[in-house]
């Protein structure tokens, strides 16, 4: 008997543990919805770029990954950047969902690109 009891709190305390349910953390890449912004931290050594843009909005468009100059977004190495709703692209009063997209960049022997394209979709 006590050792079902002592399965049961371990397995309640690791589904705590498991954190906020609107977190998602993926190569020390953390995106969290607070309900007024979307907060991106970054922990990697080096930045994370990035593209927040409403659910329905993804579906109607067509973008490239950027990896250098001014224009790309990005979340430097250690930080965080908080995205208010009203910045998500395509973003109205009453969106229920944004999908977060983010990249690193890599040396080609063709130059820097895009590592892979990862997304994750963030309910608002």
């Amino acid at each position: 008997m006590r050792l079902l009891q002592v399965s049961l709190l371990a397995l309640i305390a690791g589904a705590l543990a498991c954190g906020d349910p609107v977190a998602v953390t993926q190569e020390q890449f953390t995106i969290q919805a607070t309900g007024s912004e979307i907060v991106l931290s970054n922990a990697a050594t080096q930045p994370t770029f990035y593209l927040v843009v409403e659910r329905e909005t993804a579906a109607r468009i067509n973008f490239a990954t950027c990896v250098e100059g001014p224009q790309c977004l990005n979340v430097t190495a250690g930080s965080s950047v908080r995205v208010p709703y009203r910045q998500i692209s395509g973003y109205v009063w009453g969106s229920k969902e944004a999908i977060v997209y983010w990249w690193r960049r890599v040396q080609t022997a063709t130059g820097p690109q895009a590592d892979s394209l990862r997304g994750t979709v963030m309910e608002l």
